[in-house]
């Protein structure tokens, strides 16, 4: 069993430290994001291209999460974050050499797996740091502080095309390069950040210890209701990473496609959406503390995917908005309850590696999601299926990403047993 070494009010600093690291990273990711599917498809990209792009990311994301992860319960949490937050700096800069879309591949497998080191690591660091009946507020100032980051990122990277396109005089291809090199500042800053300010929060486990494939799916020490949730959790993670890739790469083709949109008015609707999510992130992460988590995450997540499927029901840029926005609250009411409860049940001494085991469920879902998605749009936007008026072939990808959703939240609503405030409390020596 992992020990202490932090006091209540230094780990509740440790907490707000990883929140301002997410918030600089998702910054630096969220100047790129919008604009990167438009950049890609100036590199001869299409939809199934920029799936595989995303896909590449996602692959080595899932290979290295639960490696990082097991290293992480050995030699703590703050070494491979440092790490990899200094590898974010490099591949940022790299972003700007490909002149075609497969050196972008090759460049965010890397990135890929530098965040690998980062996210479910950080992750864990805030679950150490954290008492249970804390854990969901926890979640939610993480969750609002990447998604700040993210909503803020693409104003600026929009405004940073602009700047370079039309008052530096740079040609439009440098143009769209232009924010990644902002975007390795900014993982500077983060890296710099981590190595001042964040503390590992438990001793690491002395004892190296190999998780083998059956450990994974029946952890040694744990009793039947844990194994029947951990692995119900493990199939929510990758039906919901399968559901999230299949439609999030190509949302700015949509939106570029069908209201002939370029990348800075692609960046500031997207920035408006993710805005108003980012804004319930905390309470609802407050909220699950008080209610319990999987309630709160079915009434997100079920929200979430219908408002999925609505999107390419309407040809009004107004209702799109509107939907997305809904999507992006319903989203982050879900998400910090998910992630709270699934650090209620991860055992503490194999904290590191059953939450990069998590990633990784996610991140193979992802990586079969993207192609397919890309596929999906490609064969079917704009065709005629003889579907009522106004409906046409591009509710495909967005009906399937939907239904597979809610049929994850669905398992987790029927399957999944919370465990009480109490017993987690007593298991911390902490009074609920």
């Amino acid at each position: 069993m992992s020990s202490n070494l932090l006091s209540e009010s230094a780990a509740r600093k440790n907490v707000n430290y990883l929140a301002s690291l997410d918030f600089i990273i998702s910054l630096g990711f969220g100047l790129i994001f919008p604009l990167f599917p438009v950049y890609a498809s100036k590199m001869g990209a299409g939809a199934l291209e920029i799936g595989i792009i995303f896909s590449s990311f996602v692959l080595t994301r899932a290979i290295f999460s639960t490696t990082f992860g097991n290293l992480s319960d050995r030699i703590g949490r703050k070494r491979l974050i440092l790490i990899g937050s200094s590898l974010y700096v490099v591949f940022a800069v790299l972003f700007t050499v490909p002149e075609t879309w497969t050196g972008l591949v090759l460049v965010r497998g890397f990135q890929g797996m530098a965040s690998a080191m980062v996210w479910p690591v950080s992750e864990a660091l805030v679950i150490d740091s954290t008492p249970p009946k804390e854990r969901g507020a926890a979640m939610g100032k993480i969750v609002m502080s990447s998604n700040l980051g993210f909503v803020l990122g693409p104003f600026i990277g929009g405004g940073l095309v602009t700047l370079a396109k039309y008052s530096l005089g740079f040609s439009e291809m440098d143009a769209y390069r232009f924010p990644f090199y902002f975007t390795a500042i900014l993982a500077l800053c983060g890296t710099i950040l981590v190595w001042r300010y964040v503390t590992d929060a438990k001793a690491p486990e002395r004892v190296r210890t190999k998780l083998t494939f059956r450990q994974v799916f029946r952890p040694d020490g744990v009793d039947s209701a844990t194994v029947r949730n951990l692995r119900v959790l493990y199939l929510n993670a990758a039906m919901e990473g399968f559901a999230f890739s299949s439609i999030g790469p190509l949302m700015a083709l949509f939106l570029m496609d069908r209201f002939l949109l370029g990348g800075e008015s692609i960046s500031i609707l997207v920035g408006i959406a993710m805005g108003l999510g980012a804004i319930v992130a905390f309470p609802s992460g407050k909220l699950s503390d008080r209610l319990g988590r999987k309630k709160i995450f079915v009434i997100g997540g079920t929200a979430a995917f219908i408002a999925t499927m609505l999107i390419p029901t309407t040809w009004s840029l107004a209702v799109v908005v509107l939907l997305l926005a809904a999507r992006s609250m319903a989203f982050q009411v879900s998400s910090p309850a998910l992630r709270a409860m699934q650090a209620d049940l991860v055992p503490e001494n194999m904290r590191g590696r059953l939450i990069g085991v998590l990633e990784s469920m996610s991140n193979f879902g992802a990586v079969i999601g993207a192609p397919l998605g890309g596929i999906l749009y490609d064969r079917f936007f704009a065709a005629d299926l003889g579907l009522p008026s106004g409906l046409d072939g591009s509710i495909v990808p967005f009906v399937f990403s939907g239904l597979l959703g809610l049929a994850a939240v669905t398992l987790v609503q029927r399957y999944v047993r919370e465990r009480s405030l109490r017993d987690l409390s007593a298991e911390d020596g902490i009074q609920a």
